[in-house]
């Protein structure tokens, strides 16, 4: 029986290592990935937020709430809560995994999660699941090979707490991006991602993963999520709503595009135009 394991690089590893174990194995883990002054960044904008927020989801998402978790904080629509955020969102190798896996499959890419996850003591392990059967329609989910058609999302939690076992660290089931849909993993393939707080584990929308159970009696684990997705889907999150106007005109071009602030041809019009008339 092989047991899987999540590789590990360096920070200054070169991007296409990177993109050589995800087209591997799904999933990898860098260290170092945020340096000190963005987790003290993050820090500094987040925790009052945390601290005013209540675990589990509004009345209206009742049915989401097995799946987001009953003892877990969830705060989305961070480009418009944190600056910090909107410097972390420009990391160069997430841009470098978005542009390998998205680019040559659209014109441009979305901005489609902008979350931070806090698993508290007492949560249960999320179901596992693939992020991008949220688009459940599209051709690829019934394709014999999924791994031979186009990925549409790329994604990345970075570790703003220690991740451990123990206490909800991400569970990743690798080389699952390349099953076919209806297989489920054996216990002994699912991983926990284990890394100092910093680091971060890229993944493919295709690769099974999930919250994991926090077991621990006061330790919360703390997670930023950020994915992309080919633009010419509808993202999960709603930024227009989320991301006051003001705050996106002081933004740099690119993360305005990353918000929905440009059409893709005929998709996302304002007035027949590019919605960046508005900014």
């Amino acid at each position: 029986m092989t047991v899987p394991k999540i590789e590990c690089l360096d920070p200054d590893a070169p991007h296409e290592k990177l993109i050589e174990l995800l087209d591997q194995d799904g999933v990898a883990i860098v260290e170092g990935a945020l340096v000190p002054e963005q987790l003290e960044g993050l820090s500094a904008d987040l925790d009052a937020l945390v601290d005013g927020t209540a675990p589990g989801t509004p009345d209206h998402m009742e049915v989401m709430q097995p799946f987001y978790g009953f003892d877990t904080i969830r705060i989305d629509g961070l480009p418009g809560k944190s600056a910090t955020y909107v410097d972390v969102l420009q990391n160069e190798r997430l841009l470098a995994v978005a542009d390998h896996y998205l680019k040559p499959h659209c014109l441009h890419y979305l901005l489609n999660t902008a979350q931070l996850i806090q698993i508290g003591p007492g949560e249960s392990a999320q179901d596992l699941h693939r992020d991008d059967q949220a688009w459940m329609h599209h051709p690829k989910h019934a394709h014999v090979d999924p791994f031979s058609q186009p990925q549409i999302e790329v994604e990345v939690i970075y570790a703003l707490s220690d991740f451990r076992a123990d206490n909800g660290g991400t569970r990743v089931v690798p080389g699952s991006h390349r099953w076919p849909l209806d297989r489920q993993p054996e216990t002994h393939e699912i991983v926990s991602v284990e890394m100092p707080r910093g680091s971060a584990v890229y993944f493919l929308g295709s690769t099974i993963h999930g919250g994991g159970a926090n077991s621990t009696t006061d330790q919360s684990r703390r997670g930023l999520f950020t994915g992309f997705v080919v633009g010419w889907l509808r993202t999960e999150e709603n930024f227009f709503l989320s991301t006051p106007i003001e705050a996106v005109r002081e933004m740099p071009e690119r993360v305005q595009g990353w918000l929905g602030y440009d059409s893709y041809l005929g998709i996302g019009v304002v007035n027949v135009g590019s919605p960046r008339a508005l900014l």
